[in-house]
């Protein structure tokens, strides 16, 4: 059961254009459930016009851009456009990249290196692996003519 407040709140953050699955995060609620709510509210509110207009011009005609918070025009093409455009798109998805810099020793040559998201990372180039993978083949090989 959804209090009165938190009603209000969904009519409001639908108009201002948040998705579902955003406005049931911050409730702390299931999308789905923030869905059927909504609309059970657009059918009783039907008839007040001012919030049923209100709410669907907003979500329909001025989409906000996810990265710079702008509006813009949707075309028909381009229905389900989250950014304004390519650059704040890429700004958006970049941010989101966590990088975290590893400084690392390369296992066949020594020399320190710096690795971006993975700390397992053993060679400093595909040289360093090629060469260090070829040095094994060697030595297998060295072994076996002793037995």
């Amino acid at each position: 059961m959804m209090s009165e407040q938190e009603k209000q709140y969904i009519v409001e953050q639908r108009a201002s254009g948040k998705s579902f699955a955003e406005i049931g995060r911050a409730l702390g609620k299931n999308a789905d459930t923030v869905r059927s709510v909504f609309n059970r509210i657009m059918e009783k509110e039907a008839s007040d016009s001012s919030i049923v207009a209100r709410s669907q011009t907003s979500i329909t005609n001025a989409p906000i851009c996810k990265y710079c918070g702008q509006e813009f025009a949707r075309t028909s093409e381009s229905a389900k456009r989250l950014f304004c455009s390519d650059h704040c798109r890429n700004a958006y998805h970049n941010g989101q990249k966590r990088r975290v810099p590893y400084a690392l020793t390369c296992e066949h040559c020594g020399r320190r290196f710096i690795a971006f998201g993975n700390p397992r990372k053993r060679f400093c180039s595909r040289k360093c692996f090629a060469d260090s993978q070829k040095k094994a083949v060697a030595l297998a090989g060295s072994h076996m003519e002793v037995l």
